[in-house]
């Protein structure tokens, strides 16, 4: 592992800068997000309005104010997945947060970064004990969840865990009523004093999501939860005055990421000739 130098945040005590990134979500694949609550079930039967042989389906879309939902929190783990096991693989230094490591630390990557040293996933993704510097809205289907809605059902067969597999009982029969696939959600990725090298990786993730790498929600061995995400704006603020230094779209939108991927792209170089 090589403790790579890389642009390191102002910290929170100075805000030289802020950024919002805007951005869609096309799913590719029906996405299922596993709400829970049998309100929201019913909520998903009654628009389906078909008979079927369950009351109710066993998983749903999250659904709030109308809205299929993919939470913030789920859109961040995804990123800070794609981007920490990259940099892993190019052989930088990321730190395995113990509350998942659970003592045993996994090839490639060190102990819990110390708060006042954060590794380059830390710094903009944060850890229990340290502010993040990205933020991740909800994404929200655009439509209302009457006409995002998969128009039926999904059957499946799925291994009890209250059994063992050797018992006939272990076959579960579920019922799935996901989002379809071509169902557009917006959303918003916004940071403070971010550097090249990080807005750069999440182009990346963005390039990976354009071949389906990208998923969201349940059941994502069985065929559901790729979404294609594109950047349709980025704005940089000044902060004193709080005023718009430069908002990037079209070309300039495209040529500005390109040269931020490169930057995240030569920060990975540097792990590789360690």
């Amino acid at each position: 592992m090589l403790e790579s130098k890389f642009d390191e945040m102002k910290g929170f005590h100075k805000l030289e800068s802020l950024w919002r990134v805007e951005y869609k979500g096309t799913t590719l694949e029906p996405l299922l997000t596993q709400a829970a609550t049998e309100e929201t079930k019913e909520t998903v039967d009654s628009i389906l309005a078909k008979k079927i042989p369950k009351d109710t389906p066993d998983a749903v879309p999250l659904i709030i104010e109308g809205k299929a939902v993919i939470t913030g929190n789920a859109v961040k783990g995804v990123f800070r997945h794609l981007i920490s096991s990259q940099l892993t693989e190019a052989g930088l230094a990321v730190c395995c947060q113990q509350i998942k490591g659970k003592g045993v630390l996994p090839e490639g990557r060190k102990r819990e970064c110390f708060p006042e040293k954060p590794c380059f996933v830390c710094t903009w993704f944060g850890t229990p004990s340290r502010q993040a510097a990205l933020h991740f809205s909800m994404l929200r289907s655009i439509r209302g969840i009457e006409e995002v809605l998969a128009g039926d059902a999904i059957p499946m067969i799925a291994l009890r865990e209250d059994y063992e597999a050797v018992d006939p009982r272990a076959r579960a029969f579920l019922l799935l009523a996901p989002v379809k696939d071509g169902v557009e959600f917006g959303g918003w990725i916004k940071g403070e004093n971010l550097s090249g090298e990080i807005l750069g990786g999440i182009k990346e993730v963005k390039d990976m999501s354009e071949k389906g790498f990208v998923q969201f929600g349940g059941y994502k061995t069985r065929g559901f939860g790729a979404v294609r995400i594109d950047i349709l704006k980025v704005e940089k603020y000044k902060t004193v005055p709080f005023t718009l230094e430069k908002a990037y779209e079209g070309n300039d939108l495209k040529v500005f990421l390109d040269s931020c991927q490169k930057e995240y792209h030569s920060l990975m170089g540097r792990g590789q000739m360690s």
